[in-house]
């Protein structure tokens, strides 16, 4: 620590401007990014946000004893895989103002998998972070212009002066390349000399590297932004849940010769619990501030229940401790919860619910699956090889159906109606509705292929099937399922992938035969499928008004009800 950046930490000088003020409080900054976080931001960071910005920013050693903090790192490059809600957005956005602030005509990239990562989440802390700063220090805010996804100089001539957000697009990487900032035309200061001009000696230039939620950063992507973390005193923080077990962020976060990497569980944020750090203020008083953490325990305590007390599971490793999972893939629905419903005795309860009817159709030389349950209880499910034509396909599926609902006397028929099975649900919505009106049949057409009813947490309808419903139904302890060959084995198959934006992706049929060499999960899927009818967005359709001449009627109520998938018929 120089002379200068001493008295400035400890505040022994007596500015006798504003002016003056200011350029020591900038160098007090830079010297201590955590005193930066409490004056600049009204923001108490927890212990291991103070370390993070210490090994960012490398900081003198002094800093690190004040605060009682391991000072053994690499510097200036910083990967923090993490559970999850552990305010990694906060302390990447403290990191761009403290750098922006303390280092004029540095530029700050950001970037990121997905634009709302960026545009909402990011620029959203930005902002909060300006307003506070505009109430401490009124004449370092008012020169910064915060946009949509930049944060400008208000002097134009200051262009280079900036922070920006690139969304990491793999399509594109050459978008972050190439990006500079370190100015050092005359380290010597030799052409100052010769042309009698005064030798800057503020921080000037520098980059500082964003990239949030890493894992979902494609390798491409890191790999251009190599360039910029070339030069001197280049900065890096890249954060997020370690979503996968390969690629760069994986990687990376081994390499600890190269990197600060700091691993954040979730416990170390206990909200519950207080943490304390110290402050000297100006006038040299140390101060011991108080912080509660960020995270519910429940958060934890709910994930580890459902990993069944397993804290090496892969969804605990990666939400709750900020480890890289084991595989990229993660079973859906446990085999425990399979072989305690095999042990069970039917559920009383359920008999006196409505029977559930369930069609799934495989490609035309794969087996169809037909499934009867009753509230909690499995009554029958099995596979079967479709006949050759696609006529007989149809009459067949339906036949099964209308037989079934004979025997169980069920109240609702649930098919995959995307494709082979269209013919089979057109024909039963038809037959219960112009037949056998007497028997108050719902038939309901599902497309597990559409997208998800909950968007922000799964991809399509067969993600919220298997994920959301199928866990929470063979999970529950009031479930039977008896011992039908190959159902617990097709049920225990499928895995799920959490990516980096926490959309659940279950595997396809078709990913689920490459890895395993299974040729159908039908009659899985078809058991499944009676848990939505409980969820279906539907509504009923009004009888038809109109009729068409007898070689159009077909054609015409084709067309209507695909335009109508996902809706039931009475």
């Amino acid at each position: 620590m120089s002379p200068e950046e001493c008295a400035a930490w400890y505040w022994t000088v007596e500015p006798q401007s504003e002016q003056e003020f200011l350029s020591w409080l900038l160098l007090r900054w830079r010297v201590d990014p955590v005193m930066a976080c409490i004056e600049a931001f009204r923001m108490i960071p927890l212990p291991y946000q103070a370390a993070i910005l210490l090994d960012l920013f490398d900081a003198p050693e002094d800093v690190y004893q004040f605060y009682g903090l391991d000072s053994s790192k690499p510097k200036d490059q910083v990967l923090v895989p993490s559970g999850h809600g552990l305010g990694k957005t906060r302390t990447e956005a403290a990191a761009i103002w403290i750098h922006k602030l303390t280092r004029a005509f540095s530029k700050q990239i950001c970037t990121a998998a997905g634009g709302d990562q960026l545009s909402v989440n990011l620029w959203g802390e930005l902002r909060k972070l300006y307003r506070r700063l505009y109430q401490s220090q009124p004449a370092l805010a008012q020169d910064w212009d915060v946009l949509g996804t930049s944060i400008t100089h208000k002097n134009s001539e200051y262009g280079d002066w900036i922070t920006i957000a690139r969304t990491a697009r793999p399509d594109k990487p050459e978008s972050l390349q190439g990006a500079h900032a370190l100015d050092a035309d005359d380290p010597f200061g030799q052409l100052a000399a010769l042309f009698q001009e005064d030798i800057e000696d503020a921080p000037s230039g520098g980059i500082l590297i964003i990239i949030d939620e890493g894992s979902g950063v494609d390798d491409s992507i890191r790999e251009v932004m190599e360039g910029s973390l070339s030069e001197p005193g280049a900065c890096l923080l890249a954060s997020g849940n370690p979503t996968r077990p390969d690629g760069w962020f994986a990687e990376d976060v081994d390499n600890t010769a190269r990197y600060a990497v700091h691993q954040l569980d979730c416990r170390q944020s206990d909200m519950d619990q207080d943490y304390f750090i110290p402050y000297r203020d100006f006038g040299g008083n140390v101060h011991q501030l108080k912080m509660h953490g960020f995270v519910d325990s429940k958060y934890w305590q709910n994930i580890l229940e459902e990993c069944d007390g397993d804290e090496d599971a892969d969804r605990f490793r990666v939400r709750v401790r900020g480890v890289k999972p084991r595989s990229a893939m993660e079973q859906v629905i446990r085999m425990q919860w399979l072989d305690d419903c095999e042990k069970r005795q039917p559920d009383e309860a359920s008999k006196a619910d409505p029977v559930i009817l369930s069609l799934d159709f495989g490609l035309t030389s794969d087996k169809h699956g037909f499934a009867a349950v009753q509230g909690y209880n499995i009554r029958e499910a099995y596979e079967y090889l479709p006949k050759d034509k696609p006529q007989e396909i149809t009459l067949d599926a339906a036949q099964r159906a209308i037989d079934a609902q004979e025997v169980y006397n069920a109240k609702y028929i649930i098919g995959d109606a995307n494709g082979v099975g269209r013919g089979a649900m057109e024909y039963l919505s038809k037959y219960y509705r112009e037949v056998k009106p007497q028997a108050n049949v719902t038939v309901i057409f599902f497309n597990a292929g559409a997208g998800a009813m909950d968007n922000k947490r799964y991809r399509r309808r067969r993600d919220e099937m298997w994920f959301k419903e199928g866990r929470k139904f063979f999970a529950n302890p009031r479930t039977y399922m008896p011992a039908i060959p190959g159902l617990k084995k097709q049920l225990a198959t499928p895995s799920y992938h959490e990516n980096a934006a926490k959309i659940i992706e279950v595997e396809t049929k078709e990913q689920i035969k490459k890895r395993t060499g299974e040729t159908s999960g039908n009659m899985a899927d078809a058991v499944l499928q009676t848990r939505m009818v409980y969820v279906s967005a539907v509504q009923e359709v009004p009888k038809e008004e109109h009729k068409h001449p007898a070689p159009f009627e077909k054609h015409f109520k084709r067309l209507r009800l695909r335009q109508e998938s996902g809706q039931y018929i009475r």
